[in-house]
């Protein structure tokens, strides 16, 4: 097949590398984002293999990491502070602000040629092949690519949702400024993630750049005292007592407009594509954070999805094979991110327990399954780890 032109909605990690990866093919690629900005939601972004395999493939690996922590252990504790588990971080261990992802991906996109427009919001997509903007303007495409979110439009208005599952807990991802002390105390006790758990609460903290911490915090749906926009320390404070300070930093020193709470939820859609459209990222499949992988997932899928039409005979035919080879790791992780965020309503003995079964040999490598997984389209070396 022949390269044609693209039409793509939403620069997010989906949309932009669908951008790169079209390019690089020969595509004539327009990329349209509602916003003003690439700026969005700020918060940390776990790097895996798989994610490093893409970066790697796009000559950009090097400039993401150095953006970023690498975190030498991961700790567990309890609601009184004491560490349950401790585990050397030999796998994934880069932690990478997200802003400084998108804006390399969107430098990568536009170095390739593709166009990037900004206030561009998009109203509808046509299955031959175009879409129109919210003034009017229609751009017909040999492909479209909605990767327009967890709340898309335009997969909603062609039917093509078939389950979204609502979770019972919600989550905010947010940064905040490291103090001197703790910079310091990298060099001498090394890079630390802190996970910790108690009255289906949950707190994980991590450096993501030397001088800034991420933090995701998440709660049930029903606990409405936790979860407001800025917290209550006091609140937070009743389930972690030796974090209070830690809370108060959050509710002072977080950019509270530019984050929210979300209720966590998981997409399915009866199929990934309708006509010329291609549907990727939230979008598609949107699954809670415990595994950090929708991101990773969006990239895999946007690059898989480029692969796939280069190798078929036609747009139609390409859509067929890409879902059919891409959608079973999507799915296998979204079932393993719901397992993992179950034990957050586990009685607190078996919390205890929980921890200990994710070491298994056979359950850890259901959880890294996509984490290790070599993504179709990338032209690096298989065994690259990071």
């Amino acid at each position: 097949m022949s390269p044609g032109h693209a039409e793509i909605v939403g620069a997010g990690f989906g949309g932009l590398v669908a951008a790169i990866a079209l390019r690089r093919r020969g595509w004539t690629v327009r990329v349209h984002e509602r916003r003003d900005t690439l700026r969005g939601e700020g918060y940390g972004i776990a790097i895996h293999n798989n994610m490093a395999r893409i970066f790697a493939t796009f000559g950009i690996l090097d400039r993401v990491l150095a953006g970023g922590m690498k975190i030498d252990r991961r700790d567990s504790v309890d609601a009184s502070g004491r560490v349950v588990m401790t585990r050397k971080t030999v796998r994934s261990p880069y932690r990478i602000d997200r802003q400084h992802i998108i804006v390399l991906l969107a430098e990568r996109a536009q170095e390739a040629g593709a166009d990037i427009r900004f206030n561009s919001p998009v109203k509808s997509a046509d299955p031959a092949g175009a879409i129109t903007l919210e003034d009017g303007q229609r751009f017909p495409a040999d492909l479209v690519v909605a990767a327009d979110g967890i709340n898309s439009t335009i997969r909603d208005a062609h039917g093509l949702l078939a389950r979204r599952i609502w979770g019972r807990d919600c989550g905010v991802r947010i940064t905040i400024p490291r103090r001197p002390e703790e910079i310091a105390a990298d060099d001498s006790h090394g890079t630390v993630m802190i996970e910790a758990w108690a009255d289906k609460r949950r707190v994980l903290y991590c450096p993501v750049t030397r001088g800034e911490y991420y933090v995701l915090l998440t709660c049930t749906t029903r606990d409405t005292a936790a979860a407001t926009s800025p917290i209550d320390p006091a609140v937070w404070a009743r389930s972690f007592p030796t974090m209070r300070d830690l809370f108060v930093r959050m509710r002072d020193e977080a950019d509270w407009p530019q984050s929210h709470w979300a209720h966590f939820q998981t997409i399915h859609l009866k199929h990934w594509s309708s006509g010329r459209i291609a549907v990727l990222g939230d979008a598609a499949h949107a699954m809670p954070p415990y595994l950090a992988q929708g991101a990773g997932h969006a990239m895999m899928n946007a690059l898989g999805l480029a692969a796939a039409l280069q190798d078929a005979p036609t747009i139609e035919s390409a859509m067929i094979e890409w879902e059919k080879r891409e959608r079973p790791l999507t799915e296998h992780t979204q079932r393993w991110t719901r397992i993992y965020g179950a034990t957050m309503f586990l009685p607190k003995p078996m919390k205890k327990v929980s921890i200990l079964v994710e070491k298994r040999p056979w359950i850890a490598a259901q959880y890294v399954r996509a984490a290790n997984h070599q993504p179709t389209g990338c032209e690096v070396d298989p065994r690259t780890t990071i």
